[in-house]
Order: C-alpha cells, then structure tokens, then sequence
C-alpha cells in the first residue's frame, strides 16, 4: 500500500513593487520574502479570506516560486568604472599617436628605414602598454548592488572590498560634470551612518543615477 504524501500548499502574492505574480510556500506565509524578480522585500501576509492557491490558477502557471528563506543574496547589478569614456581627449590622443605610429612603421618598412621603423614601434608598444593598464584597471574594479548591500572592490589578486548595507546608508551622492553627463558617466559615493567619511567612491560608473535611484530603493 502506498504511503500517503504530504502536499505542499502555495499561496500566490502579487508583488507590491513589480507586480510579478509569486508562489509562496505556506511555511514562509506571514515572513517577509524577497521577490525573485525584482528582490524588493515584501510581507507576505496569512490571508484573513480565502487565498489564491496554485491549484486554484487555471489560465496559466505563476511567474515565480519562492522556495528558499530570505536570507539568500543576490547581485542586482555590477558595474565597471567607463575608464576611457572618462578621459576622451587621453583616448583620442592614443588613437591618433598610435595609428600615425603604425602608419610610420609600414612606409618606414617599405622605405627600408629601419632605424625610423623600430622609434615607431617603440611609440605604439608604449600607447598599446598604457591602453592595456587602463583595461586591466577597469576589470579589477567593480561596483556591485545586491538586495542586502553595495560592495566596491579593487584588485584581481589582491583585492580590497569595501561595502555599506542598503539600511545603513546615510548619504548617498552623484557627481557629474556636463560632459560626463552626456557620456553618461559619473561618480557615485556613499557614506553610512556610523562613519563621517565616504566609505565608497566609484569613479565613472556608467549611468550613476540608475545605480543610486537602485540603491535608494533597497533601502
């Protein structure tokens, strides 16, 4: 004789922030839960009448499931600082010096001026060196949101972190000049509120206004 399993009951949420239609198990019913679509947190209330359960839904299946507590973070976003956007001119430079460069090295060549040939290479040797220090510097620095804290961290072996929780944000600031503002750069600092100096200063973060307005909404 087969042994009788217990069923799992679901009572369905529409989350408040992004109305995304959520399958909570009944263990969790009366907790505060993270949305998987948007992780804004939200009560998930016990039903004073009747409630919606997953055998109940006839048109279609739920958007979501939450089947885990709500101790489980996860990434929102992660950026990385727009280093060349924020010098365009430096960018510029480099691409001019290093095409005139390359430009010299082929007619040198053809030329048979070898001496002038190896100054040229030695030029774009250093412009490529540079570019590749700034590459290397945008993929070691990374400004990450998740739903519980805002994390900046330096480094690609050595790595130094810095974080601040969403509930202990004090001030929260976006710094941008015009041209910043029409590459849609800028820099973004937090302070929380048991430090007088900024905890976190992300330079050139792309679209700093979404990522602060992303920050404020985790709070």
């Amino acid at each position: 004789m087969p042994v009788p399993t217990e069923e799992v009951t679901e009572v369905s949420y529409r989350c408040p922030n992004c109305e995304a239609l959520i399958n909570v198990a009944d263990e969790f019913v009366g907790q505060t839960v993270d949305c998987p679509r948007c992780s804004v947190p939200f009560e998930a209330k016990a039903p004073v009448a009747q409630p919606i359960l997953k055998t109940d839904i006839t048109n279609s299946e739920a958007d979501y499931t939450i089947e885990t507590p709500t101790d489980d973070e996860t990434v929102l976003e992660t950026a990385h600082p727009a280093l060349f956007r924020k010098h365009p001119l430096q960018l510029l430079t480099m691409i001019a010096v290093g095409g005139a460069a390359l430009v010299a090295i082929v007619t040198s060549i053809a030329d048979g001026s070898w001496s002038f040939a190896m100054g040229a290479g030695v030029v774009l040797l250093l412009i490529a060196g540079y570019a590749g220090y700034m590459w290397v510097q945008i993929l070691a620095t990374s400004l990450t949101v998740t739903n519980k804290r805002t994390r900046l961290r330096h480094g690609i072996i050595a790595k130094k972190t810095s974080e601040v929780q969403h509930d202990d944000v004090r001030n929260l600031q976006v710094d941008q000049n015009i041209l910043e503002r029409f590459l849609g750069i800028g820099d973004l600092a937090i302070s929380s509120s048991g430090q007088d100096d900024l905890e976190i200063i992300a330079v050139a973060i792309p679209q700093p206004n979404s990522m602060a307005e992303l920050i404020r909404r985790m709070q």
